[in-house]
């Protein structure tokens, strides 16, 4: 592969995790604010623990690395991905007079619309841990419900980063290593383990439980559903269409506006058929 190839490979390796990541990290976030909220309302949130640390203190720490993670991405000074001026020229005409912020806050939008489609199934998981929670004694099971519900979604945001790598790998030749420096910043791997660390300081009996099969099975499921709404072409597409709508503004004439969405959709008519061929 010769560096204009891997420039290209680069390239469209950006679009595919920026596409993934963009539903996952960013519907992953609104569910974070939820389970934040909820956190903050039970009884554990007050206890001390070694060290003399607070339990909201260590849930403040995953906040402040996921404002870390944004500040990365919209400030980075190589392999930037939110940087207006490296656009080409025929992309960059497509934007109005908008800051990388403002480009940023469009992205995000990707997975605020992802949330509200997948809402009910999210709120589902939260309701097969709250009735778990339950059935086990633990205190505060509506609000640590929330907490749990929000690791998964973590979670799952770090399955499908790394969902992404390799279909980059897969579909554009270039090596894990290679993907990993360029689209690490992307991996909310250590949020997800601060947010871990805070939820069993909240309530350590969540280690201990032992779900019998009903359970197991309902919350697997609830969590397989959710993967497969989050990675379905159909959502993705259709969240990055309803963020244009939804951020119209940043378009520098609603021509070009109209223009993308129209791009959009002939993408995503492509990989629909190409995944009915399989």
């Amino acid at each position: 592969m010769n560096r204009e190839e891997m420039m290209l490979a680069a390239s469209c390796s950006a679009a595919v995790v920026k596409l993934v990541c963009g539903v996952g990290n960013n519907a992953a976030w609104v569910v974070m604010m939820e389970g934040y909220d909820h956190a903050k309302r039970c009884k554990g949130i007050r206890r001390g623990v070694k060290g003399g640390h607070m339990v909201g203190w260590y849930f403040k720490r995953a906040i402040n690395d996921f404002n870390d993670y944004e500040r990365h991405l919209l400030r980075a000074q190589e392999n930037r991905m939110f940087h207006l001026a490296d656009m080409s020229e025929d992309v960059r005409r497509k934007y109005g007079d908008i800051s990388d912020d403002e480009y940023y806050e469009f992205w995000k939008g990707v997975g605020a619309v992802a949330y509200g489609k997948t809402k009910p199934m999210v709120t589902s998981l939260w309701n097969k841990y709250r009735v778990s929670l339950l059935s086990h004694d633990v205190k505060d099971a509506e609000h640590v419900a929330w907490v749990m519900t929000t690791q998964a979604a973590l979670d799952l945001a770090v399955v499908l980063y790394k969902k992404s790598i390799e279909e980059c790998r897969n579909s554009y030749g270039l090596n894990e290593s290679l993907l990993t420096s360029i689209f690490g910043q992307f991996n909310l791997q250590t949020i997800a383990d601060d947010w871990r660390r805070a939820m069993l300081l909240l309530e350590p009996q969540i280690e201990s439980i032992k779900l019998d099969d009903t359970e197991d099975k309902n919350i697997q499921h609830g969590l397989r559903q959710l993967l497969e709404a989050w990675t379905d072409p159909e959502l993705l597409y259709s969240s990055t269409s309803g963020a244009v709508e939804d951020y119209e503004e940043i378009f520098s004439t609603q021509g070009f506006k109209k223009k993308v969405l129209r791009e959009i959709a002939e993408v995503k008519s492509e990989t629909l058929a190409e995944l009915e061929k399989e």
